[in-house]
C-alpha cells in the first residue's frame, strides 16, 4: 500500500471500457453500438504509411501517436501539430452539448428548443444543459482526474457579443471560476486538505467525482435573471464544454518545483484550453411569452433520452420519467422509452408500473436481452428469484462477460438457497474482476451457507480488503464547510447562478 491507508482503485480505463456498451459487455447500457470497439480503434486509427513501412497493409499502418487528451506535453515542447491533432480528435463526435430545457419563473417549460426562446425582462430563467458521452469508450474524463480539468462555461451575450453574465469563466490568475460545473475528481487527504499535486499516495476520500460514462449523460442546471434594460433585444446563451490537461493549481506546483521541465518559460505557462463541443440559444426579450410547448420532430427522441438519462443518474426520477415518456411518444417503435421508464419505476419502487412497462417492451420486441436485464431487476426486487435468475441467464446468452448480470445472478441464487450455483456465478465475476468486493461478499455468505468456514474466512478477508471505507467521508465534511463552492458541486442536483458580469477574466 503506497498510501499507508488501504487498497484504493486508481486510474482504471480498462474496466470502464470493459463494463460498458462500447465493449458489448453490458446489457444495462443505454445505447448499444452496432459493433465492438477496442482501444486501438480510437487511439491507434489507420493512417497512411508515408515512409513505406513494411508492416503496412493496403498502404495503411496503425498510428502510434496514441492521441488522447494530453495537450500539455506537446505545448511545452512547442509541438503545435500534435496539439492540432489532439483537438481534432477531441472534437470528433466524442461529446455533445445541448441547451435542452428552459424553465420560466412561473413554471412554464420549453423542451428541445430549436433556435430561439421568448423571455420576459426581469424574470428568472433556468437552463438545463445536457452533456452526453457519445464516442469516448470509457468515462469522460479518464486518466488522472485529480489533476485533469473539464468544465462547462455558460455565458450570456448581448447583441454586440459582450458578456453580460457568466459561469465557468477563466479568471485573470489562470484559475477557472470556482463555481463552475466541473468534470473531474476532487480528492482530499486524511487531514481534509485538497489533493492538488498529483500526490496520489495521500488520497483518502473523494469530495466529489463527476465523470460521464460511455453512452450516458450529465445535466447541468443554471439560472439567470434577464436584465430589464435588454427589453426588445436578443440575447445569446452559449454553453461550451472546455478541457485543460492539468488544472492551474497543479501547473503552478509543477512549474515552481521543476523549472528544468519548463525551459523557455519565465512564468507559469497558460496550458491550452480546448473547446470540445458547444451549443447556443437565442433569447428574444419582450413583454409576451407564448404558452405553447415547442414542436418537436421524430428525430428529437435522443435529445429527450439523453436528458432523461442525465436526470435519472442524478436521482431526479420525476424529471427522468417525463423525459422518457416523451421518448415513447416521439418514437413509439423504440424500446428506449418504455424500457427507461421501467428503470425509473424500479428506482421509485413502483413494481406494478415497472411490470406494465416491461410488458409493453415485449409487445415491441419479444425476448430482447437488454430488456431482460430490467426484468431481472424487477423480479429480484419482488423476491421472485427463480424468474430473476432466468432473466439474468437470458442476458448472459448474448452478453457472456456482463459482470453485473453474473453478480446479480450470484446474489439471487444465494437468496434462493442455491449456494453451489451462486458460487459458480460469483466465480465468473471474479474471473472478470478479481477485485469485485460485492462478489467476494456473496461468496462469503454462500460458503457459510455450505458450512465451508475456512473458505468463507478467505472470502471475508478479500471483501474487507476491497470494501469501501464509508467512514472516510467524515474527513470531507470539514473541507466542504470551508469550501462552499466545492460543497455545492458535491450535491447530486445543484443549480449554478449565472452572475451579471462586469469583468469575466480572460477570454478563452
Amino acid at each position: 500500500r503506497v498510501n499507508n491507508y488501504r487498497w484504493l482503485r486508481g486510474q482504471d480505463e480498462y474496466d470502464n471500457w470493459h463494463d460498458s456498451g462500447v465493449s458489448l459487455n453490458a446489457a444495462r447500457t443505454f445505447y448499444l453500438p452496432t459493433s465492438k470497439r477496442v482501444c486501438q480503434d480510437c487511439h491507434m486509427p489507420l493512417e497512411d504509411a508515408v515512409l513505406g513501412d513494411v508492416a503496412a497493409k493496403d498502404g495503411k499502418v496503425r498510428s502510434h501517436r496514441f492521441l488522447a487528451v494530453n495537450t500539455a506535453l506537446p505545448f511545452l515542447r512547442g509541438d503545435t501539430e500534435t496539439i492540432d491533432l489532439i483537438e481534432q480528435f477531441l472534437r470528433d463526435e466524442k461529446l455533445s452539448v445541448d441547451l435542452f430545457a428552459v424553465t420560466h419563473e412561473d413554471g412554464r417549460e420549453l423542451f428541445a428548443p430549436s433556435t430561439s426562446v421568448d423571455v420576459m425582462p426581469g424574470e428568472l430563467i433556468q437552463f438545463d444543459v445536457v452533456v452526453r458521452n457519445k464516442g469516448v469508450g470509457h468515462t469522460f474524463p479518464g486518466g488522472t482526474n485529480d489533476s485533469n480539468e473539464g468544465w462547462l462555461e455558460l455565458t450570456v451575450l448581448d447583441e454586440n457579443e459582450l458578456v453580460i453574465g457568466s459561469s465557468g469563466y477563466l479568471r485573470d490568475d489562470g484559475h477557472v471560476d470556482h463555481k463552475a460545473h466541473f468534470f473531474k475528481a476532487l480528492m482530499v487527504d486524511r487531514h481534509g486538505e485538497a489533493i492538488h499535486k498529483r500526490n496520489a499516495q495521500d488520497i483518502f476520500a473523494p469530495v466529489y467525482v463527476r465523470v460521464i460514462g460511455p453512452g450516458t449523460a450529465d445535466v447541468a442546471h443554471y439560472e439567470f435573471v434577464i436584465p430589464e434594460q435588454y427589453q426588445g433585444e436578443e440575447l445569446t446563451i452559449r454553453a461550451r464544454l472546455l478541457w485543460r490537461k492539468f488544472d492551474r493549481s497543479y501547473t503552478e506546483f509543477a512549474f515552481e518545483n521543476n523549472r528544468v521541465g519548463f525551459s523557455g518559460f519565465e512564468s507559469v505557462p497558460d496550458l491550452p484550453i480546448t473547446e470540445i463541443a458547444a451549443d447556443e440559444l437565442i433569447l428574444s426579450v419582450d413583454g409576451e411569452v407564448s404558452n405553447t410547448r415547442s414542436q418537436t420532430l421524430s428525430g428529437d427522441w435522443k435529445r429527450f433520452n439523453d436528458y432523461g438519462i442525465g436526470l435519472l443518474l442524478q436521482g431526479d426520477t420525476r424529471g427522468a420519467m417525463r423525459a422518457f415518456e416523451a421518448v415513447a411518444e416521439l418514437s413509439p417503435e423504440q424500446l428506449d422509452g418504455p424500457r427507461n421508464m421501467a428503470r425509473v419505476a424500479l428506482r421509485d419502487g413502483q413494481l406494478e408500473e415497472a411490470y406494465r412497462l416491461l410488458e409493453r417492451c415485449e409487445e415491441l420486441v419479444a425476448g430482447d436481452e437488454q430488456t431482460a436485464w430490467v426484468w431481472g431487476l424487477a423480479h429480484q426486487k419482488n423476491g421472485r428469484y427463480d424468474d430473476a435468475a432466468l432473466a439474468y441467464n437470458h442476458v448472459l446468452n448474448s452478453f457472456p462477460e456482463d459482470r453485473a448480470s453474473w453478480r446479480n445472478l450470484g446474489r439471487v441464487l444465494y437468496l434462493d438457497g442455491k449456494f453451489e450455483e451462486a458460487l459458480s456465478a460469483l466465480d465468473k465475476v471474479l474471473e472478470i474482476d478479481p477485485e469485485d468486493r460485492v462478489a467476494h461478499y456473496h461468496r462469503m455468505l454462500s460458503l457459510r451457507g455450505l458450512g465451508r468456514e475456512n473458505e468463507a474466512k478467505l472470502a471475508e478477508s478479500a471483501y474487507k480488503y476491497y470494501q469501501v471505507d464509508e467512514s472516510a467521508q467524515t474527513v470531507t465534511r470539514a473541507y466542504r464547510l470551508r469550501n462552499e463552492a466545492d460543497n455545492h458541486e458535491a450535491q447530486a442536483i445543484h443549480v449554478h447562478r449565472v452572475m451579471p458580469s462586469t469583468q469575466t477574466g480572460r477570454g478563452i
